[in-house]
């Protein structure tokens, strides 16, 4: 076994906000419609005062408006903290915090749809994977 210690550490997740909401005027027969994606943001704030720990909120939602062509609205938050080996760049922590966030809160996310959604009315939903694209760029003022 190796000595190796990942340079970001996950401490702790709790869910902020956790909505599943059946949408009566669903018709399971329905025509199957496009699949909806959801809708991911990821905040990522370092904790004053605290070197090398960080805060991440990570929201989902998906049918929001509530279409009865999809059988649920759903609006989750998780938020994760983390601690970044104090050697790593801010930028380098940063960069590596978003990225483990995203896959450990959006787990976390899917699978309390999954959990919560089996004991709705039209069971259950698993939530497709969430790509992590970078935020779309100023273009440059000259």
């Amino acid at each position: 076994m190796s000595d190796y210690k990942h340079p970001i550490q996950l401490e702790r997740v709790v869910f902020t906000r956790s909505v599943v909401i059946a949408v009566p005027e669903h018709q399971p027969s329905d025509p199957i419609q496009p699949t909806l994606g959801p809708e991911n943001t990821v905040n990522v704030i370092p904790i004053d005062g605290q070197e090398g720990k960080y805060q991440v909120s990570m929201g989902t939602k998906l049918n929001i408006n509530g279409a009865p062509a999809y059988p649920y609205i759903i609006d989750m938050e998780c938020v994760g903290v983390f601690s970044v080996d104090t050697q790593l760049p801010q930028e380098e922590a940063i960069r590596g915090v978003t990225i483990t966030a995203h896959s450990v809160l959006y787990g976390a996310i899917r699978e309390a749809v999954a959990w919560l959604t089996g004991r709705q009315p039209f069971g259950q939903l698993m939530l497709g994977l969430s790509v992590l694209r970078a935020a779309p760029q100023e273009p440059q003022k000259e």
